[in-house]
Formats: C-alpha cells, sequence, structure tokens
C-alpha cells in the first residue's frame, strides 16, 4: 500500500526536481531527467508528479516555473511528453491503494489486452475526472483547480502554451483507439478552443466543465458506484 506523500516531502521532492533541471543547460537533456523522474516513480505514482508540478505551480519561484514548462514544451515538439497510465475506460476498476503491480497489467499491446494509454498531465486530469479508470474519479471542483494550475504553469514556456492545445485538439478529433471517451473529448476540444484563444487558466477550466452541461438530463441523480 503506498502511503501518500507528505507536504513537507512533496515540496523537498519539487525543489530537487527543479535542481536537477536546473544543473542542465541542455533543454533535451532535461527532458531526460524529467522522463527518468517519472519512470521511477512508476505508472502508478503518476499522480504524485502530477503533485509535484503542483507544488511548483504554487510557488513563488517564476524561474522553477519556466524551467519546468519548457522541459514540457520540449516534449511537446519532440511528441514525448512524460505520461502516466489509465486503465481503460471499460476494463475492470482496480482499488486506488492496491499492492504493486508489474507495467505489463497496464501494456495491452495486443488484442484482447487492457489498453494502455500514456497520457499527458492534461491529459490525465481529463481522464481522471471523467473516465472509469484504476483511480476513484476526481470531483469537479478538484478537477478544475488542479486543471487551472497546471495551465497557468505551461503557460510560462511560449512552446508548452502554442503546442499543447494543438496536441489536445488533435486528440480530441481520435476516435479510433479508444483512448478517449465522446464525453472526454468534447472536454479536450474545449481545452484546446479556450485556450488558443487566450483565456485565462480559469476560464480554460471552467469551459472544459461547461462543455459537459448538457450531458446530464435535468432532475438526474449520477453517484459514483
Amino acid at each position: 500500500m503506498h502511503t501518500p506523500p507528505s507536504a513537507q516531502a512533496l515540496r523537498t521532492a519539487a525543489v530537487r526536481m527543479v535542481s536537477a533541471l536546473a544543473a542542465h543547460a541542455d533543454p533535451e537533456y532535461r527532458l531526460t531527467v524529467l522522463k527518468r523522474l517519472v519512470r521511477r516513480l512508476g505508472e502508478d505514482q503518476y499522480p504524485v508528479f502530477l503533485r509535484l508540478l503542483g507544488v511548483v505551480a504554487e510557488s513563488d519561484d517564476a524561474r522553477a516555473q519556466r524551467l519546468l514548462a519548457d522541459t514540457i514544451g520540449t516534449a511537446l515538439r519532440r511528441m514525448d511528453l512524460p505520461g502516466g497510465a489509465l486503465s481503460s475506460w471499460g476494463a475492470t476498476r482496480l482499488p486506488d491503494h492496491a499492492a504493486p503491480v508489474s507495467a505489463s497489467t497496464f501494456s495491452g499491446q495486443f488484442f484482447g489486452g487492457t489498453p494502455r494509454r500514456m497520457l499527458g498531465p492534461v491529459e490525465y486530469l481529463t481522464v481522471w475526472h471523467l473516465q472509469r479508470t484504476q483511480r476513484t474519479a476526481l470531483t469537479a471542483d478538484t478537477f478544475r483547480t488542479s486543471l487551472a494550475r497546471m495551465i497557468a504553469l505551461l503557460n510560462r514556456s511560449e512552446d508548452a502554451r502554442t503546442l499543447y492545445p494543438q496536441k489536445l485538439a488533435v486528440d480530441a478529433q481520435n476516435e479510433l483507439e479508444g483512448a478517449y471517451t465522446r464525453a472526454t473529448r468534447e472536454r479536450l476540444a474545449a481545452i484546446a478552443a479556450a485556450w488558443s484563444a487566450g483565456r485565462s487558466p480559469e476560464e480554460i477550466a471552467q469551459a472544459a466543465l461547461d462543455a459537459g452541461a448538457g450531458d446530464t438530463p435535468p432532475g438526474w441523480v449520477l453517484r459514483d458506484l
């Protein structure tokens, strides 16, 4: 069972992450460092990586924010985002804090296996909020806050600010791989449009929620089962 890291542990890890990036002038090597961190955490702990990004986003260190955002911008140029895996929306749901599992649990590269999709930070948050995965779904408030914070961080890089919404717009058109439900594609498209239009991070996050406002008929009640 994984014990959630304390706030102090997250701050310490975030400082070490930024220091490791700052130690190298080569953007490509910085990306290698960031991907190595994600691999060491393991796919099941990708949310910890997202929390580390959140710590930097909420800090007063603009240099650290630009460094991290620029590294993600490099990843976008290479189409090689440090990603995490979520189980297929149609797969058997697994508990949040299960015993460690092998990476092959999420592979599914062959017919009959659980589809494995590696998702970047924004896509991961969106799928986590909307689709049935191995994790308990994010609430709307948590999704809104986390997404706005993530976009504010990414906006520190011109490459990330420009390329990420373009990627999301393409993802929103992809119906073939089964990675996203229709509702998720609609939210990704809404994020892409609002982001490309230069709206604030809070407005972009709200646009993602508003895109699904008509999904549920009036008077219906939804509960997580």
